[in-house]
């Protein structure tokens, strides 16, 4: 035990302007401090520590708390962000949901682009196949202008050869035309020949048959038909000068006929009557249709006025004619 007036030991402390110390300056060594106040010093330094454990465990706790409420705030701010985010993520989900939809049919014109895309592929390989078989063209035709070139540079010479070939073909066609004309004459003149072999004689393009026998006219007319002729019609002066003439002032009958007592004279091969010109080649005083009989005519005197009519039941010697065609070359 402590007496009233006795002081602990750890009640001593020494105080220092710079340095304040929780011990004893000078601290009794066990042998001198006795038996009794041995147990109260290590009390006192117990206590000692937890006071100071106290002291550090109320700082602390006034430094984690005012940490603890930054971080709860900064968690409270962070849960606000956080659920800002989520609110966004949501309407992101509905946007994402609308955008699904966006790329299905994103994905259907894709599809179609890629067909399209293959369609124009194809036909972009057919226009490098036609370009190629193009090249080769041009490259051909490259060749075929440089021998036009070629060809070019002899063209004055070639132009006066045609200007000698055309001398030469104009004088080889007078030629071709001469040698035409010369077979046509031929052919004409053998024609000619064979007609007249057969007792035809040759007029300005006709054949005339000056007959030996003696027909009526109606009989005549016939054997000019099976002969492919006419009884002769006459349209010219000088037919009617060849006719009288080769005549020899025989009678003959040719085919100027006329129907009735009234009617006109006219062609039996269809020529038209020109009754003029007709007029000069009657015998004067002719046609008189002497007994309303005389129907046709003949050439009955070696001069241009020979025409006279008769009956035609007479029977006389008769003209056949017979237009000539040209026989085939």
């Amino acid at each position: 035990r402590m007496t009233a007036g006795e002081e602990l030991p750890c009640a001593h402390f020494e105080v220092d302007k710079q340095n304040i110390s929780l011990w004893p300056r000078e601290p009794p060594s066990k042998m001198d401090r006795p038996l009794a106040l041995r147990k109260p010093s290590t009390l006192c330094a117990v206590l000692t520590f937890l006071t100071l454990v106290l002291v550090t465990s109320i700082l602390l706790q006034s430094i984690l708390y005012s940490w603890l409420l930054g971080t709860i705030s900064d968690v409270r701010i962070n849960a606000q962000l956080l659920k800002g985010r989520v609110d966004n993520i949501s309407t992101e989900g509905s946007e994402i949901k609308r955008n699904q939809g966006g790329l299905k049919t994103a994905s259907v014109q894709i599809q179609r682009v890629n067909v399209s895309l293959n369609h124009v592929h194809s036909q972009l390989l057919t226009l490098e196949t036609g370009l190629e078989k193009a090249n080769a063209q041009i490259q051909m035709l490259t060749k075929s202008w440089e021998e036009v070139d070629a060809l070019n540079a002899q063209i004055p010479e070639l132009k006066r050869d045609l200007d000698k070939a055309s001398v030469l073909n104009a004088k080889v066609r007078g030629l071709q035309s001469s040698l035409e004309n010369m077979g046509k004459s031929l052919r004409q003149q053998n024609d000619i020949l064979q007609m007249v072999s057969q007792g035809w004689k040759y007029f300005k393009g006709n054949f005339y048959y000056f007959s030996r026998v003696q027909k009526t006219w109606y009989s005549a007319q016939q054997f000019c038909k099976s002969r492919n002729s006419q009884l002769t019609s006459v349209t010219s002066e000088s037919e009617q000068e060849f006719l009288y003439k080769t005549a020899g002032g025989i009678s003959y009958w040719i085919g100027l006929t006329k129907a009735g007592s009234e009617g006109d004279w006219s062609w039996v091969d269809d020529t038209p009557f020109n009754k003029v010109q007709s007029a000069k080649f009657w015998i004067p005083g002719e046609p008189n249709n002497s007994g309303y009989s005389e129907h046709c005519a003949h050439i009955r005197m070696a001069s241009l006025q020979s025409w006279n009519d008769a009956s035609c039941d007479n029977t006389l010697p008769f003209i056949c004619k017979q237009l000539y065609i040209p026989s085939e070359p």
